[in-house]
């Protein structure tokens, strides 16, 4: 099976992807666009009337060229009148789901491996709750500084680049490393593209009564979901398309739980017990947890006003109408075709119109840090 890369290479790959709603061609994709069904998100980001574009992204300490065009993208729409393009930062994944979110993409030590700024033990641990490190920071920069000079080639003007870079690691008062992340995220965009996309914390949004009651809908109506996503998933491998899902198993819910105990985060699964409908989880340090979902309607509460539960990566349908469109990445563009499916077949929703940037690889070094560092 091909990546996504190699699939849009082709006019039937191209034309398969469009028949699902994504697209190549960015005149194609705004010609699509249509004001939200739902207007709150809109009138939260003070933007009543607009076509909202939405690009969602775990929040990295480095980036490259796939997740940048995305923001290019956003960018070139921050003159239209009619457009507003905004980030749905993802802090709520763990820590060591991608190497990006704690590692540098260059520079690349080879043997010493890249530079990193895990905190201790946090792997299994989401970004909005892993406690950032300072002295973990500390080396980090100071690798850097040492790579810098003893083989990196001069730049006018790169002392002092560092110097500001250094400053964001040790002049802060950073609790957790999706803060830290956000704030080195955010400087070095200003810096290198002198444009910051409005954002939203996607743990922020997790609150609100009316995302709680799309995933609701959602978890209400999982046996036919779950049916439809597995569909197709076979669907998009039997065109060639690597679809970078695994199916789906009759316990599944699409919600994970960080425990009390050390913050672990776990999945969670759906049993019943003489009628009654149960999430349950158990986590590596041996805790247990069990919310009540209810017996026919099933309900979130329980598990809601704790406050450490997070959505997998079924999320975009939560926000599919209360945007236009979404500009997607990699691996999101293939997401969005099957959840697109389960929207459209079992939610009774119309999936918005989804733009996948062309340039999604860089030469190396594929690096926004890079970037700070040789502009």
């Amino acid at each position: 099976m091909q990546p996504i890369t190699e699939f849009i290479q082709s006019p039937a790959g191209r034309q398969f992807l469009e028949s699902n709603g994504v697209y190549i061609d960015r005149p194609t994709f705004e010609a699509q666009l249509r004001l939200p069904l739902e207007p709150d998100l809109a009138a939260d980001l003070g933007q009543p009337g607009k076509k909202l574009v939405c690009s969602g992204q775990q929040i990295y300490v480095d980036y490259r060229q796939s997740v940048l065009s995305k923001v290019e993208i956003l960018r070139d729409m921050a003159g239209r009148s009619d457009l507003f393009g905004f980030f749905l930062w993802v802090d709520t994944d763990r820590s060591g789901s991608d190497n990006l979110i704690t590692k540098f993409a260059w520079p690349n030590f080879s043997k010493k491996g890249p530079i990193t700024i895990m905190p201790s033990r946090t792997r299994e641990v989401e970004a909005r709750f892993a406690e950032i490190e300072d002295e973990r920071l500390a080396s980090a920069i100071d690798k850097l500084e040492t790579y810098l000079r003893q083989y990196a080639k001069p730049h006018k003007g790169a002392k002092e680049r560092f110097m500001q870079l250094r400053s964001i690691f040790m002049g802060e008062n950073h609790h957790t490393l999706g803060e830290f992340n956000l704030r080195l995220t955010n400087f070095l965009l200003e810096q290198v593209y002198d444009y910051v996309p409005p954002a939203r914390l996607l743990s922020q949004m997790l609150g609100q009564p009316a995302i709680l009651a799309e995933i609701e809908q959602f978890v209400n109506a999982l046996p036919e979901a779950r049916q439809v996503f597995n569909e197709t998933i076979e669907t998009v491998a039997g065109h060639g398309l690597d679809p970078q899902l695994s199916p789906l198993d009759e316990h599944y819910l699409p919600l994970f739980f960080s425990c009390q105990a050390d913050d672990q985060r776990l999945r969670l699964y759906r049993y019943s017990e003489n009628g009654d409908h149960f999430a349950g989880g158990r986590c590596r340090c041996g805790q247990t947890y069990r919310f009540h979902l209810g017996q026919r309607r099933l309900s979130l509460a329980e598990i809601a006003q704790t406050g450490r539960w997070s959505p997998d990566v079924c999320f975009p349908i939560y926000f599919n109408d209360r945007v236009s469109g979404f500009v997607a990445g990699k691996s999101s563009g293939i997401y969005l075709m099957v959840l697109g499916a389960v929207m459209r077949r079992v939610l009774g929703k119309s999936p918005v119109p989804v733009l996948l940037p062309t340039r999604l690889a860089a030469a190396e070094p594929d690096s926004l840090l890079y970037k700070y560092m040789t502009q």
